[in-house]
């Protein structure tokens, strides 16, 4: 997630899986993520500032218990590092001149129609921390770290107008590492790679306070940290990413990178997870992303396209077909750019009889023709 498009290099011309031997160090001197690298926790769930680029990120669906309220929510935090030939601290170990941080944050009420959302970028200092050593982040209106269990973790997520969203969340799967030999490869550049380490089934438990009120919420949520040293090439125009929970029990995620000829970039990947978390993967090839609705904002007046359908043939099982409907339309996040606006909400799964087969998040982004932007 999360918001890939800060991340990704493009290219075209390339061999569908082939594997490409990554360096040491990008061109401006970060780390580049290594193959065949087993995460070690907790300490990788913490900060990687030798890398260039990091992200952890946060979206699931919740219900009430007392009501038949709804919610979707989403909580990203970013890390963007600056000169790395340059300390990341000062004499007094505390503050950090180079790493920026920056926070996203969303609710979306589907009973109510609402949804509000909330950037703030951030130095890194005493309002924006993030642990090496483990999972413990700090930013703005948003707080994250392990339970006292080892196990799960705790995501505190502020909003604007005195909202907060308390949450305590337990995989009840391994965590993923997505890619070949641990690397998940978004282009033909060799140093375009990160490591994708996601839950991708969280067990979410917790409270929300809105307006005055408390209301206990339980659900299903899905966490993904992802680390690089690679930033966005100039041929990709927009950007389609989804997580599926399924009723099953399986997951599947999916994303396309659409060129600017409005071709898909052979690195474009659908995964799915199994019941245990073993997972499997195709390539473009493979797979078709088609609009089936789209909703235009009132606010932008962009035009996104919100209703899709993947179909994608499995390895072993055949052809599949995923559609996924909005269960609210009025999802935009606007941040302090006008051009970085995109849509990102909770979608429900449908397979191709309308029969309803699980929970999605899908993410849009590209449309106000600001994805080539650098944030550093």
């Amino acid at each position: 997630m999360k918001l890939l498009l800060i991340l990704v290099v493009l290219t075209s011309n390339i061999v569908w899986g082939k594997w490409i031997e990554p360096p040491t160090r990008s061109s401006k001197g970060y780390l580049v993520p290594t193959p065949d690298y087993v995460p070690v926790l907790p300490q990788d769930h913490g900060s990687h500032p030798e890398h260039g680029i990091e992200w952890w990120y946060w979206v699931g669906h919740l219900n009430a218990v007392d009501s038949e309220k709804q919610f979707g929510f989403q909580s990203t935090i970013f890390r963007l590092a600056g000169d790395p030939k340059k300390s990341g601290h000062s004499s007094n170990g505390h503050f950090g001149h180079q790493n920026l941080f920056l926070l996203h944050s969303a609710l979306s009420d589907l009973e109510e129609g609402k949804y509000i959302h909330h950037e703030r970028v951030l130095r890194e200092g005493w309002q924006a921390r993030a642990s090496r050593e483990t999972l413990q982040l700090a930013v703005g209106g948003v707080k994250v770290s392990l339970l006292e269990d080892g196990k799960g973790h705790e995501v505190i997520t502020r909003y604007p107008g005195g909202g907060k969203l308390e949450l305590s969340l337990h995989p009840t799967k391994p965590l993923v590492s997505f890619g070949d030999r641990g690397l998940s490869r978004k282009g033909s550049d060799p140093a375009s790679v990160s490591w994708y380490w996601s839950y991708t089934r969280l067990q979410a438990k917790g409270i929300l306070h809105q307006n005055g009120k408390e209301i206990p919420v339980e659900g299903m949520a899905w966490m993904d940290h992802e680390i690089s040293s690679s930033q966005l090439g100039e041929d990709l125009a927009r950007w389609y990413w989804t997580c599926m929970q399924l009723d099953d029990g399986t997951e599947l995620k999916a994303y396309r990178l659409r060129k600017k000829d409005g071709g898909s970039d052979p690195w474009s990947a659908v995964y799915w997870i199994d019941q245990e978390g073993n997972t499997e993967r195709v390539y473009a090839d493979s797979f078709t992303w088609k609009t089936l609705d789209t909703w235009t904002s009132p606010k932008t007046e962009l035009q996104y396209p919100t209703s899709v359908e993947v179909s994608v043939k499995h390895p072993t099982n055949g052809q599949q077909v995923y559609q996924l409907r909005p269960l609210l339309d009025a999802q935009e996040f606007t941040g302090n750019r006008s051009d970085n606006a995109y849509w990102e909400g909770a979608c429900e799964v449908l397979n191709l009889n309308g029969k309803r087969i699980g929970n999605a998040y899908l993410e849009l982004a590209g449309y106000g023709g600001g994805l080539g932007a650098r944030l550093n």
